[in-house]
């Protein structure tokens, strides 16, 4: 493993927490982290091995405070697994989109009929990604949800879409409702984005789902509805990340005493990085969340996690999307 942790388990300050963190990191190496998409392949820059990038990772910093803190942090990551995004997929299929047709609908859950009535609401539901994020098919699949196809997703056809041609389909395939997905949400402009072209194409009922939101994209899509009055709209996020776990410019009462020194520690990272990004030290938009994906570390997650540079070695390094 690493010389830095080894010395830390030998050491009278740091040895119990030490000990006890390599023990956890280790085993979440095994169950999480080495589902990592971005370093599955073979790289002669980038190990496949989490522990081995880990103590790369730590080799930047040239303060042990700063590596203290980044070695610690690294507990409160939230990484988001295959087997956490399934039961996210089930969760929202459940309790969130069969919920809402039946409450469009006005289906009584203890009729005869309920099933046949709600199956028959799922066949006129278009589900689509807000983004090329979110893998449709991939949902599809845990789902067991069918309902119409194509799905293209919504950020593309504001871009390249006709809204004459949009409407055509969804008159041709008699379409009734929208289910818009998203897998992670941070600051909330592209969601927004892509919510607000879907609301000027289609009149009928909008439910917008993001599995995972930070809270500052939260704010942003509650704001944009209630301003742009996108009154078929309804919001229903999976799982909202909130304040006291995002670690911003500003501190917010409730966080853990370690991120004062940790946002020194991406201070210097960011430094080391030597790339300008909106945002700074704290990710895109200064959103400072502390998600990680296993399909990719968004960047809305500090650049010490993720960046490359010439002095920087991250431990999950994001790849551009493709």
């Amino acid at each position: 493993m690493s010389t830095q942790i080894d010395v830390w388990n030998l050491s009278q300050k740091y040895s119990r927490h030490s000990i006890y963190l390599r023990g956890l990191y280790e085993s979440l190496a095994i169950q999480l982290y080495n589902q990592y998409e971005p370093t599955r392949h073979h790289s002669n820059r980038v190990s496949r091995n989490f522990l081995n990038r880990l103590d790369d990772w730590l080799g930047c910093f040239d303060k042990e405070s700063h590596k203290w803190a980044a070695f610690r942090s690294l507990e409160y990551l939230f990484f988001a697994g295959q087997s956490e995004f399934d039961e996210l997929y089930r969760h929202v299929t459940e309790n969130v989109i069969k919920r809402w047709l039946v409450d469009i609908a006005n289906i009584d859950i203890f009729s005869r009929g309920y099933s046949r009535q709600l199956d028959q609401e799922l066949t006129g539901c278009w589900l689509c990604p807000a983004t090329d994020s979110l893998r449709i098919n991939g949902f599809l699949h845990i789902s067991g949800l069918t309902g119409k196809s194509p799905r293209p997703d919504w950020m593309s056809l504001a871009e390249f879409g006709s809204k004459e041609k949009i409407q055509k389909f969804v008159q041709k395939e008699k379409i009734s409702s929208l289910v818009i997905l998203e897998d992670f949400v941070g600051s909330g402009g592209q969601f927004v984005e892509a919510l607000k072209f879907a609301a000027s194409v289609f009149s009928g009922p909008i439910l917008a789902v993001p599995l995972i939101v930070c809270a500052p994209g939260n704010t942003k899509i509650l704001s944009a509805i209630k301003t742009h009055k996108l009154k078929n709209v309804r919001y229903e996020p999976g799982l909202i990340v909130s304040e006291t776990c995002l670690i911003q410019k500003k501190p917010v009462q409730g966080q853990p005493k370690l991120f004062e020194e940790l946002r020194s520690a991406m201070k210097v990272g960011y430094k080391k990085i030597a790339r300008p990004m909106d945002g700074e030290e704290y990710g895109w938009k200064g959103t400072g969340s502390l998600v990680v994906l296993y399909s990719n570390c968004p960047n809305n997650t500090p650049p010490m996690y993720h960046a490359s540079g010439i002095a920087w070695k991250p431990i999950f390094p994001r790849r551009a999307r493709v």
